[in-house]
């Protein structure tokens, strides 16, 4: 059976473990905080230690980087070296920066520089999502490896599948989420509107699928709009109308506020009913400062269809 290797930028969180278990790998995006640079350090806790710093907040200036080639190329030899025979790079959207752009520039320059006895086949994939949609897109893939299934004919499937992954964002702060949100090209909220979203507790509610975002609701309270987002995924589950058997959920916050959150309980209830994997994590930091700190994303792959 060939042996496989998945690559992730650091937008992505999945548990530690399931990546420790499943052979994937990350290469940390670039973060600057009140002009002090540093890597992600890809590493739940230390996100988690991050948000609760109250560095993240509106009044700090945070920005973000693509990883940069030469990290993604170290990746790649080591990688070669270890004896993988495909390398797949799953890339947050290629709207959201030049993360993809960087992966393809690594891939094709290590491609070139093999040798018969140093060589390996590296895919670069647009995940043609964010967050926790990137977290689904590599837990389906890691459990379509545990299968028989031809890893060309897998990947192929993987990229179609991918334009169907629904990622829904509930930002615990509507104008966070707006002003760090433009600097990378997101334009479903308006200024206008999140001001007032932002004075009357009104958070939107954000889809993230096949390249593009758009806002499918607005409620207000936290918690009802996180309620509406469970149900509105409970909905698909019940209907049989998954293209993968998983569901995952980001939180930029402690995972116990996540379970706290009454309608949570339930949609854990309804996946385990129906035979489907809940897969919840810290967010990654990128999730904290775009999407702001205590934010909800949701992810589930389903076909096309309206809020």
């Amino acid at each position: 059976m060939p042996k496989v290797a998945l690559v992730v930028d650091s937008v992505c969180a999945l548990p530690p473990q399931f990546m420790r278990d499943f052979h994937i790998y990350q290469v940390p995006i670039g973060i600057e905080i009140d002009g002090e640079p540093f890597s992600d350090p890809c590493h739940d806790q230390q996100a988690l230690a991050l948000f609760e710093s109250g560095r993240l907040t509106r009044k700090h200036s945070v920005t973000t980087s693509a990883p940069s080639v030469e990290a993604f190329q170290s990746l790649l030899w080591q990688l070669v070296d270890d004896g993988y025979d495909y390398i797949w790079i799953q890339t947050v959207n290629r709207g959201q920066g030049l993360t993809y752009d960087h992966a393809n520039e690594a891939a094709s320059t290590v491609t070139r520089r093999m040798t018969p006895t140093r060589k390996a086949v590296i895919r670069v994939m647009d995940s043609r999502t964010v967050f926790a949609g990137q977290a689904l897109l590599a837990a389906e893939t890691v459990r379509r490896l545990q299968t028989d299934e031809d890893p060309v004919a897998m990947r192929r499937a993987l990229d179609v599948m991918s334009a169907k992954v629904h990622t829904y964002v509930i930002p615990r702060s509507p104008l966070i989420a707006l002003e760090r949100s433009k600097t990378r090209g997101e334009r479903s909220v308006k200024w206008s509107q999140a001001l007032v979203a932002n004075t009357l507790g009104i958070h939107p509610i954000l889809c993230v699928v096949n390249d593009n975002s758009e806002q499918v609701a607005k409620i207000r309270g936290f918690t009802a709009a996180a309620d509406a987002v469970f149900s509105h995924v409970e909905s698909r589950i019940t209907a049989e109308l998954l293209l993968s058997p998983m569901v995952t959920v980001n939180y930029s916050g402690p995972l116990a506020e996540l379970r706290a959150l009454p309608a949570y309980s339930r949609l854990a209830d309804t996946c385990a009913k129906h035979h489907v994997q809940l897969i919840s994590n810290i967010a990654s930091v990128a999730g904290g400062i775009y999407g702001s700190v205590g934010s909800v994303m949701v992810a589930v792959a389903t076909p096309a269809h309206k809020w």
